[in-house]
């Protein structure tokens, strides 16, 4: 989002000049409401709902919110009181990332430049890529924005009271194994067996798990694909220090 051309004094500029930082946390707050639910037109219209033999596999999911928000120090999740297993079902809208100006020491008194935003899009069953990156420019455009690929020219900036750069898509389909072929549960037996010694002990299963893979290639050629997670729970996975325990390595080997 842009404000003016270069950073201006605060005392010299204040309340005359745009703050893009102001207005982009402005327009990300238009995009989810107070429990996480997203706000953009259409975003949950394509999801393919859940069959029956998923359905019961989250019902027989352990309910391990209360000690997750306990570890996680958090003292409210979203989600409106649904579990954590049932709102991963659903394509998420998120902000990874925020950027303007200085904070901390280098903080100095002036009306930001421009503001940024990284935002990703977790995908389900049913999301086109394409399609999802659409319903969020059209929501961009109805906060007043006008939205340009490139850096505005200066007759852009000047045209226009509000603009908003919006990087290009990159993404593909997400892609869900029904849980009652037969490979699923030779699966689960093999889990069950290198984890507990014993075909029949308790495996969790999940209809959909977060993560970025190209298992799309795999579904366009009929071969169902499953995923297996080794990590350990406090693997720090994609933060500072992120780490892998090497039993939970030689593990997943066998």
């Amino acid at each position: 989002v842009y404000g003016p051309r270069v950073p201006l004094h605060s005392g010299h500029y204040g309340n005359w000049a745009p703050n893009p930082a102001m207005r982009l946390a402005q327009l990300l707050a238009t995009m989810k409401d107070a429990e996480g639910n997203v706000l953009i037109a259409g975003f949950y219209d394509d999801v393919v709902p859940l069959g029956a033999h998923e359905q019961q596999a989250l019902a027989e999911v352990p309910n391990l919110d209360a000690e997750l928000q306990r570890r996680l120090g958090i003292g409210a999740p979203e989600g409106g009181g649904r579990r954590l297993e049932e709102l991963l079902q659903l394509p998420s809208l998120n902000v990874r990332g925020l950027a303007s100006a200085w904070v901390g020491e280098e903080a100095r008194t002036i009306v930001p430049a421009t503001a940024t935003a990284a935002i990703d899009v977790r995908l389900v069953k049913g999301n086109d890529p394409a399609r999802m990156y659409q319903k969020i420019l059209a929501h961009i455009r109805q906060q007043g924005y006008q939205v340009v690929a490139a850096e505005p020219t200066s007759e852009e900036r000047q045209q226009y009271a509000r603009l908003a750069k919006l990087g290009k898509p990159e993404g593909y389909q997400a892609v869900r194994t029904p849980m009652d072929l037969p490979v699923g549960q030779a699966v689960v037996e093999a889990v069950a067996r290198a984890s507990y010694g014993s075909a029949g002990a308790p495996v969790v299963k999940l209809p959909t798990l977060g993560g970025s893979g190209p298992l799309y290639l795999f579904d366009g050629l009929g071969i169902p694909s499953l995923g297996v997670p080794i990590v350990n729970f406090d693997n720090n996975q994609h933060g500072p220090n992120e780490n892998l325990r090497l039993g939970h390595f030689w593990q997943g080997i066998d």
